[in-house]
């Protein structure tokens, strides 16, 4: 008897978690006979398996809902929402059951019967049954389930217990390791053809059971789906809001226990989809949107990865009020939020104790959500990526391990030691006598800056409390990605090795420490920890944003001095110089391509724009084909500034350090010990050329073919970036001035243009000319028509 319960008990607890989304689906299309058959056949099941069971409650439950079904089954009764809630009802209740029976534990007191007159009450006649057809205000209608492949009739199966398999995986693993330890003994020895042709043999079947085996653990993840149409359900209802969902890739397989540590992620990001992407049909409708929101969730298989996308047509995410929660909550200075990318302002939303939700409700608005997600999926060796389209939606990436059994891992040393990490947690790899990077220490502590970008330091040898051994060669730094979403820089003696790793749970006391994810065993069969990159980051107790951290203490070191602080751009000149420049003076900076520089009476311009623009510094030529150049405006002026390279941002007293004006230059300031020569931008403007071109002096450009689409929509709007006055069409008047300028398409306008008394720039449409009379230009030869036009005006 006690078998056939375990029996009863897993066959109900496996078939409830795939019906859920199918009685949600079944709602949404009540004429899906298949669907409607599979429900009722779980509820007879149950009835003809409680009454040798003795299990009363079960059958009363399951008895009620039959007997429902049937009646819908025989056309006497509709699927309206009220009774698909009930059936939902009565399947919760079963599944609470279920639980407890198996755990020993004593049923649940709950009262069956609400239930089962929910169940049981008919829709009214008449105007009733009309309101119960469609949906009342404030009640979403049911949510719409697509699903990418027609179910499939489910295989033959037993059932194993899940430590049984892994005991199995554990006996390969060990079969693995001794292959290859026989197999570097027979490579120590004399060869032997018919031994070698044995052990070959040997390796390929170890490698076919450890592939076998590996399956069994796996699952396909439909079973990580089962619960998310009715979620959305019933979200939806609460809420008030239509959706759509698409649920695509429930035919892809991954490790059972993978699939386990997944759910709770995926969860939260449905949830958050629902409440705060998707918008309630009002706003929708108000943002030109279908009233019903989509919600696509979608798995796939890349190389040894799963990739599961969760999209809505959603409002996106607020990146301007999720600053605005870090400015208040004390995690972000103004200062650090104003040089935020785009995608460092959206990364806040991992950060812990912010939330863009506007008020705190029974779903969300806690503040404690997406950073636990980015830690769980960061765990199990996983990435999460957002692509976020304010106003329009939002795309989450999960990409996760395969299997967390055996993963690709890197073998580094460090004390004498080795351990091994993840291969998804590191970013990068390079030496410490590398161009590229700079390790310097302030105030006790590490900071390793690579490309001009800082990253906290710490040794692996410090964290772990052993010697730090002398050695003839350089270091390795590491670029290590934890979970706070701040990547840090892990010093160690070397990088030995990259391999497959087996994975296996280490003792208490060592995960007790906070550094170690679990244990492994490489190829050579010695046990290995597996470093754990978010407990490393913890125990080191590095902080979030080091940016944030030296700012704050830059800006306090200050004040406390009494001295003016300004940002500015460090970078490096042309002829090799460090220098400082304010950065309010930068309008933009852009790489240019190195053609458009030229030197005309010894003075250097570039083509931006259409228009000639001194460059100030007088480079003209470059080796490269483009060139990184700075363009500063001082509110009227512009000026192009070329430079070598960009190196940061950083704060400046006002008044330099040292005052000494000199040519370009204010003086020299010390900044993080460096002494930087300041560009000094009183002198840097007044340099420029003075003779410009008095706006009052210069004529309009008159576009006679008004109506023609390319002189509206191409060259006027050309012609106003370049500066000029624009007139579309003859003046109401005729009036023209000398000054002005005529540009037609044809002769005969040009004639006419004559006629009034202007000058004409006649244009063309073909690149070349119809003969050496044509004194025409081609209207897509943009430095041929400026050019035509300042010498008109001038």
């Amino acid at each position: 008897m006690d078998e056939l319960l375990q029996e009863f008990i897993s066959e109900t607890q496996e078939t409830l978690e795939a019906l859920a989304g199918e009685v949600v689906a079944w709602e949404a299309d009540p004429s899906d006979r298949d669907r409607l058959d599979a429900i009722f056949r779980f509820f007879h099941t149950v009835k003809g398996s409680c009454g040798f069971l003795n299990l009363p409650r079960f059958e009363r439950l399951s008895h009620a809902a039959e007997d429902v079904l049937a009646d819908i089954r025989a056309g006497e009764r509709q699927a309206d929402p009220a009774t698909v809630s009930a059936v939902l009802g009565l399947m919760d209740r079963i599944g609470e059951l279920t639980e407890a029976v198996a755990m020993g534990a004593a049923l649940p007191n709950e009262n069956d019967d609400y239930l089962i007159a929910a169940l049981n009450t008919p829709p009214g006649a008449g105007a009733a049954q009309a309101a119960a057809a469609e949906p009342v205000e404030g009640e979403a209608a049911p949510v719409s389930v697509a699903r990418a492949q027609a179910p499939q009739a489910a295989p033959r199966t037993i059932r194993l217990p899940l430590s049984l398999i892994d005991q199995l995986m554990n006996g390969v693993s060990d079969m693995v390791l001794a292959r290859n330890e026989m197999s570097r003994k027979l490579r120590d020895r004399s060869s032997d053809a018919e031994l070698d042709t044995v052990f070959e043999r040997l390796s390929t079947c170890v490698a076919d059971m450890r592939d076998v085996i590996s399956k069994t653990r796996m699952q396909r993840v439909d079973r990580l789906f089962a619960a998310i149409p009715r979620m959305v359900r019933d979200l939806g209802r609460d809420l008030g809001k239509r959706i759509d969902l698409t649920l695509e890739g429930g035919d892809v397989e991954m490790d059972r226990e993978m699939v386990e540590m997944v759910v709770d992620p995926l969860t939260h990001i449905v949830r958050n989809s629902i409440d705060h992407g998707i918008e309630t049909p009002e706003r929708r409708r108000a943002a030109g949107k279908p009233e019903a929101g989509r919600l696509r969730v979608e798995a796939r298989q890349s190389g040894n990865q799963i990739v599961i996308m969760i999209s809505d047509d959603g409002a996106g995410i607020d990146t301007g009020r999720l600053v605005d929660k870090a400015i208040a909550a004390g995690r972000l200075t103004p200062d650090a939020a104003a040089r935020l990318t785009e995608q460092e302002k959206l990364d806040l939303i991992f950060m812990a104790g912010l939330s863009t939700a506007q008020q705190v409700t029974a779903i969300s608005g806690r503040g404690v959500g997406m950073d636990v997600v980015r830690a769980n999926v960061e765990r199990i060796g996983g990435v999460i990526a957002l692509d976020n389209h304010p106003g329009q939606g939002l795309c989450i990436t999960l990409r996760v391990p395969l299997t967390l059994t055996i993963i690709p891992g890197l073998i580094v040393r460090a004390g004498g030691q080795h351990f091994a990490i993840p291969r998804a947690a590191v970013v990068e790899i390079l030496h410490d006598n590398n161009d590229m990077l700079q390790i310097s220490e302030v105030g006790g502590a590490k900071i390793a800056t690579i490309r001009a970008v800082r990253h906290s330091m710490v040794d692996l040898e410090a964290v772990l409390g052993m010697e730090k051994l002398s050695q003839p060669g350089p270091r390795a730094i590491m670029v290590v990605r934890s979970s706070t979403g701040m990547p840090f820089a892990l010093g160690v003696a070397a990088v030995d090795n990259h391999e497959e790793l087996v994975i296996r749970p280490a003792s208490p006391l060592v995960m007790a420490s906070g550094v170690y994810a679990g244990m492994t065993l490489p190829d050579n069969g010695r046990p290995m920890l597996l470093l754990d990159a978010a407990g490393l980051a913890s125990v080191a107790r590095l902080p979030n944003i080091v940016e944030d951290d030296a700012a704050r203490r830059q800006e306090q070191e200050s004040e406390a001095a009494g001295v003016e602080m300004v940002a500015a751009l460090r970078f490096e000149e042309l002829s090799g110089e460090r220098r400082l420049l304010k950065l309010s003076l930068i309008e933009r900076v852009e790489d240019i391509d190195t053609s458009l520089f030229g030197k005309s009476a010894g003075q250097a311009f570039v083509r931006l724009d259409g228009r000639l623009v001194t460059v100030v510094n007088g480079h003209s030529s470059f080796a490269g084909d483009k060139v990184c150049a700075l363009r500063l405006r001082d509110g009227e002026q512009e000026t192009c500034y070329p430079v070598a390279a960009v190196l940061d941002i950083v704060q400046m007293p006002l008044v330099p350090d040292m005052v000494a004006l000199h040519g370009l230059l204010s003086g020299v300031s010390v900044i993080d010990g460096e002494h930087l020569e300041v560009l000094n931008p009183f002198a840097l403007f007044a340099s420029l050329p003075q003779e410009r071109p008095d706006p009052a002096r210069r004529g309009r450009c008159i576009l006679v073919e008004s109506e023609d689409g390319w002189t509206r929509e191409i060259l006027a709007p050309l012609l106003r970036q370049a500066g000029h006055d624009v007139t579309l069409g003859l003046p109401a008047d005729t009036s023209v001035d000398p000054r002005d300028i005529i540009l037609c398409n044809g002769p005969d306008t040009a004639q006419a243009g004559e006629m009034l008394g202007c000058r004409v720039v006649q244009l063309r449409a073909s690149p070349r000319a119809a003969g050496p009379q044509d004194g025409s230009i081609y209207r897509y030869d943009q430095d041929a028509l400026m050019a035509a036009i300042g010498s008109r005006q001038g």
